[in-house]
């Protein structure tokens, strides 16, 4: 009952949200239409700040258009990841687009998106382990018991970040920093004293992705598996490098997105190592609330065969 009465008041809310949409000249939700990547209406020799605008409309529709599904599925986990998925993939496209903004600004907006995503973090986390916990539980060989303790556990802790979420939701923060952004955009986030703004969008594209495939393989050279931090940030930074690239298929060459599509096994096997020391420390949080011996047990199984899953991932980058 308390969930549904939640329910309620976040539609209403998102009624004076549509309204807020209209002040900047937004759209309201259900007239977005979201343009697949590669049909965006941008040509490789207009000056680059021109596509910029297309693009990041498209990607701002995205992020409004995830929020609105979070509310009419609010018991999916996957409308969750989503809304947090948009806002990472707008922030990869600001990062790409950097050198363009003046720098103060970017880095005011860059840092409100990283807070709005990180609202969804710890339901996404939750989520993604008890994913993890039912994947081992369909691959397993073991005659163990199954994980009904601690997955009783984990989902009780994901009702009360979801809740928490919803209610940070409905405080309209949310909202006002969304309507910020695009006030942002629409009057002009452009670094005029840079020569960049002169370039094609081909010719800024071409040059950015050498510039970040660079300092990738440097980082990648250099690795050190053991470092939690130094993966993470190389993860991080090639990923935003592919959702960049997505966002311009339809100007990149082959030879471009082809180098991107190999990044995506390595971000898949660098993610998962680095989500087992996430879960690591999420279940060891849990096992210290509780003196369940049934808990500790199922914990440490999940603990192990995390660890020897990412050991074997983690292998083929160890120098």
């Amino acid at each position: 009952m308390m969930m549904e009465k939640l329910a309620v008041r976040l539609v209403e809310n998102q009624g004076r949200y549509q309204k807020g949409l209209v002040l900047p000249q937004i759209p309201p939700i259900k007239s977005v239409k979201l343009v697949k990547q590669s049909s965006l209406n941008i040509k490789a020799k207009k000056q680059v700040a021109v596509s910029v605008e297309i693009i990041m409309k498209n990607g701002f529709n995205e992020i409004i258009n995830s929020y609105d599904r979070l509310f009419e599925n609010l018991s999916d986990p996957e409308a969750v990841h989503q809304v947090r998925v948009s806002i990472r993939k707008f922030r990869a496209i600001l990062a790409f687009f950097m050198p363009l903004f003046k720098r103060a600004d970017y880095q005011q907006k860059q840092d409100r998106l990283r807070k709005m995503a990180q609202q969804f973090s710890e339901v996404r986390q939750l989520d993604v382990l008890l994913e993890e916990i039912s994947q081992i539980e369909k691959d397993s060989v073991l005659a163990i018991s199954d994980f009904e303790v601690i997955k009783a556990h984990l989902i009780g802790k994901r009702q009360i970040a979801f809740k928490a979420l919803l209610t940070n939701l409905e405080t309209d923060a949310f909202v006002l920093d969304l309507l910020d952004i695009w006030v942002w955009k629409l009057n002009g986030p452009w670094d005029e004293s840079t020569p960049l703004l002169q370039l094609s969008l081909k010719k800024y594209t071409e040059k950015q992705v050498d510039n970040w495939l660079k300092k990738i393989k440097k980082s990648m050279k250099s690795l050190d598996v053991k470092d939690q931090q130094a993966i993470h940030r190389v993860r991080i930074k090639s990923k935003k490098l592919r959702y960049a690239i997505e966002a311009l298929a339809c100007i990149v060459d082959h030879k471009t997105s082809k180098s991107i599509a190999a990044f995506k096994k390595m971000q898949d096997d660098l993610g998962y190592y680095h989500d087992v020391f996430a879960n690591q420390q999420l279940l060891e949080q849990l096992t210290s609330e509780s003196d369940d011996t049934k808990l500790h047990y199922q914990a440490g199984i999940i603990i192990g065969g995390q660890m020897m899953a990412g050991n074997r991932k983690i292998k083929k980058f160890l120098h």
